[in-house]
């Protein structure tokens, strides 16, 4: 039995209706203004998109927002790696982490000292909490954001994909 290799490839502003297509079958479908956003994005540079691959089959991907909205990575001149999804049948075989670091290893080629990263709260996010954790990245120290806005004590915010703690790595 012969075991296929994934690889990872940047995609270009062409491709993003590939990327909106894999995000779908990753069950996690953009909005239509999101969806705007995203070819926005990917056609001007703000975002790179890199997608894993196995047999031609995307199984993977993430993009790095070389803009971020979070006002700390900002600050601090560092790109985020955003919405990272590997589809099921394809999860602890390393794709993840594969992609964090072809995200990390593109921004030290670009210059910058760091990266950031968020994780969800839940315990939907279970797994990439130690994902991130175990390859270096660390709480930037400002405590949860919602949709990126750091959430003051006493306030109260649902727990969904919106709820955050913003994480950083230094290279």
């Amino acid at each position: 039995m012969t075991k296929e290799i994934w690889k990872i490839e940047t995609l270009e502003a062409r491709d993003a209706r590939r990327a909106l297509d894999f995000y779908e079958s990753a069950g996690f479908a953009y909005r239509e203004g999101d969806r705007a956003v995203m070819i926005e994005s990917l056609e001007s540079g703000i975002w790179t998109m890199l997608m894993a691959t196995e047999g031609g089959v995307d199984i993977g991907a993430c993009y790095l927002n070389w803009e971020p909205k979070y006002g700390l990575y900002r600050r601090m001149r560092l790109p985020e790696i955003q919405d990272l999804r590997v589809l099921p049948g394809y999860r602890k075989r390393g794709v993840g982490g594969g992609l964090i670091r072809a995200a990390e290893d593109m921004a030290r080629g670009k210059g910058h000292t760091g990266i950031g990263i968020s994780v969800g709260l839940n315990a939907d996010f279970g797994a990439a909490q130690r994902l991130y954790i175990g390859l270096g990245y660390m709480p930037d120290g400002h405590g949860v954001t919602y949709e990126r806005e750091p959430v003051p004590a006493g306030e109260k915010r649902p727990i969904d994909d919106d709820l955050a703690l913003m994480l950083l790595k230094h290279f």
